[in-house]
């Protein structure tokens, strides 16, 4: 048995779909009530033992040009099983708050981001978002032309290679606009010196209950990856 499926089976025997499905319910619901962030907590955030934090600005319903924005559904629940499997550092949108944490300046959330690489000594940040099933791709690594690595190039490539040995094959860079002054990717390139990459998952593996072995294919590489990166 090869490491995948060695990999594949465990992630099987932990149900990962049922508990995706979990997550998202009590920790990531749709909902547009706003709430003031003065007061009640908007994000979710977990220390690791890996020095990698994963993050899902997205995971919950935003705020952008005033109006209300979908989320990029199971993003927060990835992020949140990321860090149980691999004990990586995670943070995620839990809460309306009235902002947009991937294009707001100032932003509190990038600002917990901040404070928490400087507490815990991080190392490299994937941003995690979701793309609509219409993509020609199924994943795309947003890295602001080569510039949010830092030179360490070698992280887009063991990436990569981990999306290709689980089937995610269609592998673009660069559709959405990580190179956005603003993006959690690109401030903390620029702002924090940590090497980061924009992930945009297409819908089709963010669905465990309607396909549970794409979702595992996907956590398989993540989870892949993280370790191989730390």
């Amino acid at each position: 048995m090869d490491k995948y499926e060695e990999v594949l089976n465990e992630f099987n025997r932990r149900r990962l779909n049922e508990e995706a499905v979990n997550i998202e319910k009590i920790h990531f619901y749709k909902t547009d009530k706003r709430i003031n962030p003065k007061q009640e907590e908007p994000f979710w955030f977990n220390v690791g033992d890996l020095p990698a934090l994963v993050s899902a600005p997205h995971a919950v319903r935003h705020f952008r040009q005033k109006k209300i924005k979908m989320s990029d559904q199971f993003t927060g629940s990835i992020v949140y099983l990321l860090h149980k499997l691999t004990g990586c550092h995670a943070i995620a949108t839990t809460k309306l708050y009235g902002g947009d944490p991937n294009s707001d300046d100032p932003c509190i959330y990038k600002e917990k981001i901040s404070d928490f690489c400087v507490a815990n000594k991080v190392k490299f940040i994937l941003d995690i978002h979701g793309a609509a099933r219409e993509r020609e791709f199924d994943i795309d690594l947003g890295i602001n032309c080569g510039k949010n690595l830092l030179g360490k190039e070698k992280i887009m490539e063991i990436i990569g290679q981990n999306l290709r040995n689980y089937g995610l094959s269609k592998i673009s860079y660069d559709y959405f606009a990580a190179s956005g002054p603003n993006t959690v990717a690109n401030y903390v390139a620029r702002e924090l010196a940590i090497p980061a990459v924009q992930l945009e998952i297409n819908k089709q593996y963010r669905v465990p209950a309607q396909n549970p072995h794409g979702f595992h294919r996907l956590i398989g590489a993540l989870f892949s990856s993280i370790k191989e990166l730390t």
